[in-house]
């Protein structure tokens, strides 16, 4: 598999805003609504393990619920710490050959975006099982990681490519593989 490189391009304006109709919206969404399902077993990426080994503490198994329920102060969490994450980290890609996944950097990639956001959002209380790391592949063909938060309803994509909360089914992204929610060193083709 090819490296996980980013093309971040300027944050755009916030337009998750949780309204009553929409948390009313997601509490009645059909069946139909955006899961990404899990197939056969796949290799963590390599540059995650290293991240792993320089930060076990974020690779031990997860607690908590698989899944969270949206409510106006969970909606807020989410849009706040995208947001803060996305506009707190310069965007550079690493060297080429030396994709390197790091928490909080002044400057970053994808994955380092991703790995920020996802310890952000337990940190605020989020169950560490509904908030995992998908990777996708965008339409000019690059790889590209992502935060998945598994809601009851739908799962919610927080890119480093923009401050919109979205559902799977509304990114440009084909989903290639992201990690289980009970242990980080698991992860699931897509």
């Amino acid at each position: 598999m090819r490296a996980v490189r980013i093309c971040v391009t300027a944050a755009l304006p916030l337009m998750f805003v949780p309204t009553a109709s929409a948390l009313a919206a997601e509490r009645s969404t059909p069946i139909r609504a955006a899961f990404l399902e899990e197939k056969a077993a796949a290799l963590a990426p390599y540059a995650f393990v290293r991240f792993c080994v320089e930060a076990p503490e974020e690779c031990t198994p997860k607690q908590g619920a698989e899944n969270v329920r949206l409510s106006a102060d969970v909606a807020v969490d989410i849009a706040s710490i995208n947001k803060s994450v996305n506009h707190g980290i310069a965007p550079r890609n690493d060297r080429r050959g030396r994709d390197i996944w790091t928490l909080s950097p002044r400057y970053g990639d994808c994955d380092d975006y991703a790995v920020t956001k996802r310890r952000k959002l337990v940190e605020a209380g989020l169950p560490a099982r509904s908030v995992r790391l998908a990777i996708g592949r965008t339409p000019d063909g690059q790889g590209h990681a992502v935060v998945i938060v598994r809601t009851r309803n739908a799962d919610l994509v927080l890119d480093s490519r923009s401050d919109a909360i979205k559902r799977v089914n509304e990114v440009d992204l084909v989903w290639i593989k992201m990690e289980s929610a009970d242990n980080p060193k698991w992860w699931y083709a897509l």
